[in-house]
């Protein structure tokens, strides 16, 4: 036992120590043999994540984002089932941002171009039998799990930025495994995880002073999810406050504004309208400038901690860091002060703008762009606060509690929810 006990300390060191990329495998492929055995392959798919799939086959085979053939279901939005399908000038197109379908596009290179009719029934109860065309879903899972993957270990790798190599490696796991990037993010091609990767990049490229690349990075981050322009706009702005130079912004800036610029374009020739909004109904927009600021509440304490859907019900461990946030903040860089509050302003926008539970999944999922723009801050409250106490203090312990507690939850959640 011994021998193995030295031999397995051998390997893990130099693993954990080794060069950069064997650092980022040692979290990705663990990770994603684990997404695979949980993930969903095939049908029952959230409508959601299936127009993306639909979307992303087209992109590939077609080299265009309109659906032809699907212009019946467009009549189902009544139904709160179809809701991602609206028509454009040229037929039928997904209502949601291109980043996802664009993301997942490439992996239909790997799997036939038959399209199988399936009929759905109880869709919902009051209507007939759906006869939906589909893609095979699998490429669209692949991409998911691929995307959700490489977002946590880009997200290791910033930690190593931060603190040691061993705690780095075990807070991506615990980001990785003790939220819903596991149970929600990798199980179906939902915008989530290619947008949490686009996010991990782009802080990663900004902690390493490439703002350029990290605004390019976040571009594409906003050709997912459009408020997701906030981040960029936020470590910009930080990061010239606090280093006191104009290189930050300037680049950040611009890098990430041709993301707003493509998406505009994108929406004026599918839609015939220069706007970011696109697919998405007006409401959306108006709810911002909605003054009823009650029921915003409502749905801010709802999405903390609702026992479906309440993100700090479902990770509880971001509790026990939350006490820690002054220290954390003032021992962390700029770049990454700037990702969390850009996080921070996008989870307020998102739910002035939506509802906190998605009526189409149990566990959270909204929030998992913000935690992704403020893992970095959360790693930074453990190593200044949380470890300060020593290995027997209180803070410690509930910590050691509630990390296998969430990771527990999720497992749960990705197999049975």
């Amino acid at each position: 036992m011994k021998i193995l006990n030295v031999l397995k300390n051998a390997i893990i060191k130099r693993v954990i120590d080794g060069p950069t990329w064997v650092f980022f495998l040692s979290i990705f492929f663990p990770l994603t043999i684990l997404y695979s055995i949980t993930a969903d392959w095939e049908l029952p798919y959230d409508a959601d994540a299936a127009i993306n799939a639909i979307s992303a086959w087209h992109l590939y085979h077609n080299l265009s984002p309109f659906l032809p053939g699907y212009e019946s279901l467009v009549d189902y939005a009544p139904s709160r089932r179809m809701t991602a399908l609206r028509m454009g000038v040229y037929g039928a197109v997904s209502a949601v941002p291109p980043g996802a379908a664009f993301a997942a596009a490439p992996f239909y290179a790997l799997a036939s171009e038959e399209l199988i009719t399936h009929e759905i029934i109880n869709f919902p109860v009051d209507l007939p039998p759906l006869q939906l065309v589909l893609p095979e879903l699998w490429p669209a899972t692949l991409a998911a799990i691929i995307y959700t993957a490489a977002s946590v270990g880009l997200l290791g790798l910033i930690f190593t930025s931060q603190g040691a190599r061993p705690e780095a490696w075990l807070a991506a796991y615990t980001a990785g495994l003790g939220t819903s990037a596991w149970s929600v993010a990798s199980s179906e091609l939902f915008m989530h995880g290619p947008a949490m990767f686009w996010i991990s990049l782009g802080v990663y490229l900004s902690v390493n002073s490439r703002f350029f690349c990290s605004g390019l990075a976040l571009a594409l981050a906003i050709l997912t999810r459009p408020h997701l322009a906030v981040i960029p706009a936020s470590m910009g702005l930080l990061g010239s406050f606090g280093n006191k130079r104009i290189p930050p912004f300037l680049l950040t800036g611009i890098g990430s504004s041709l993301g707003v610029l493509l998406l505009a374009l994108y929406h004026w020739f599918v839609f015939g309208k220069f706007s970011v909004i696109g697919g998405y109904a007006d409401t959306f927009v108006e709810r911002i400038w909605n003054p009823d600021f009650l029921s915003y509440l409502e749905n801010i304490f709802g999405g903390l901690f609702d026992f479906r859907s309440g993100f700090l019900v479902w990770s509880p461990f971001l509790l026990a860091l939350l006490p820690g946030i002054h220290r954390g903040w003032n021992n962390s860089s700029w770049a990454i002060r700037g990702a969390a509050v850009g996080g921070f302003i996008y989870l307020l926008l998102q739910y002035k703008m939506n509802r906190f539970n998605p009526a189409n999944i149990t566990l959270y999922r909204y929030p998992l762009e913000a935690l992704t723009a403020s893992a970095p801050l959360f790693f930074a409250c453990y190593l200044h606060w949380t470890k300060l106490g020593g290995p027997s203090s209180i803070r410690r312990s509930i910590l050691k509690k509630l990390i296998p507690l969430a990771v527990l939850m999720h497992g749960f959640g990705a197999i049975f929810l």
